[in-house]
């Protein structure tokens, strides 16, 4: 339960993990196999349903992964649904305000750091008070224990999040921010141009913002490749052999 991410960085080392657009065990296995920190589902522009994340985290945590999402909605309810899957990270996209930071917090973390709700899906041991009370000694120390161990990211996309950058830092219970650099590169008229000077500026700016303010950037914790790069550039380095 307790974050393994921030156990890490705590040793001087980033996690590396690799993101997955569509649910497969057997990818999962092997990532976990092949000496993978973590694999992040991305439920906004990927294809899990229920049910994939129960498999994807079942798997995942068999073989060592410690399992993030990025979710494709910070409201709560959507939230919910990877956390009681047994997700134990979360990035929320748009954070657009000090609302917005607020409103993810609220989703992940159970009171009094925030509102999250109680379910009984997996990710809560299936509310077998049994279990929790022999594995956490009961039900209020599981509470702490998640609200602990779970990571949160905040994702910042657009020219109008950048300009609520202050107020977004204001609000306690995030670990780590990251960018959205094609969405800000659209924000600012560049669309499909994320390399663009502007737009690097804009987030080399942010960055010096946020590291400024005490906070911390995804990249002091997570290293992350993606699956196509793993599949489509390690088969062209090898069909060139």
């Amino acid at each position: 339960m307790r974050n393994y991410i921030r156990k890490l960085n705590s040793e001087n080392k980033i996690a590396k993990g690799c993101t997955l657009v569509y649910p497969s065990p057997d990818v999962v296995e092997m990532l976990g196999m092949a000496g993978f920190d973590y694999i992040r589902l991305d439920g906004e522009h990927g294809a899990f349903s229920p049910e994939s994340i129960d498999d994807m985290v079942r798997i995942g945590e068999g073989v060592g992964l410690f399992v993030l999402a990025r979710v494709p909605s910070i409201e709560p309810y959507v939230i919910n649904n990877y956390l009681d899957r047994g997700i134990k990270g979360i990035m929320g996209p748009h954070i657009e305000n000090a609302n917005d930071a607020k409103k993810l917090v609220d989703a992940c973390r159970f009171y009094p750091e925030g509102q999250r709700s109680w379910g009984g899906g997996r990710g809560n041991y299936y509310h077998n008070l049994t279990m929790l009370e022999e594995k956490f000694g009961g039900k209020s120390k599981f509470v702490d224990i998640s609200s602990d161990s779970i990571f949160i990211e905040a994702q910042i996309e657009t020219t109008n999040s950048i300009n609520n950058l202050d107020e977004i830092l204001s609000v306690p219970g995030i670990d780590a921010y990251t960018f959205g650099p094609n969405d800000l590169a659209q924000s600012v008229q560049l669309p499909g141009q994320p390399e663009h000077e502007k737009v690097q500026k804009i987030m080399s700016d942010a960055t010096s913002i946020i590291r400024k303010s005490g906070k911390f950037m995804s990249s002091d914790f997570l290293s992350s490749i993606t699956l196509a790069d793993l599949i489509i550039d390690g088969s062209q380095t090898y069909l060139k052999e």
